[in-house]
């Protein structure tokens, strides 16, 4: 006998009825199941995160090196 194997898990949520109305509106605008629309939620969700991360360091380093401005990038990038 040949073993299945799944590649989802079951997740159960309560909402707020008017969350899950406008969950259900949404969804149907995109034309996705309702697992697709929330797995693309959280996909997008982790993306932003992950860019928040970046503008952080970016911030982070921009401060380190006293950029406020793109000459001060063009500087550092063309200093010899």
């Amino acid at each position: 006998m040949k073993n299945i194997v799944r590649n989802t898990a079951v997740v159960s949520v309560s909402l707020p009825r008017e969350t899950a109305n406008k969950l259900e509106k949404a969804r149907k605008v995109q034309g996705q199941s309702r697992s697709a629309y929330i797995s693309s939620l959280v996909d997008k969700e982790v993306e932003r995160q992950r860019w928040e991360r970046i503008f952080k360091r970016g911030r982070e380093v921009a401060r380190a090196l006293k950029i406020t401005s793109e000459d001060d990038i063009d500087r550092i990038l063309h200093a010899p």
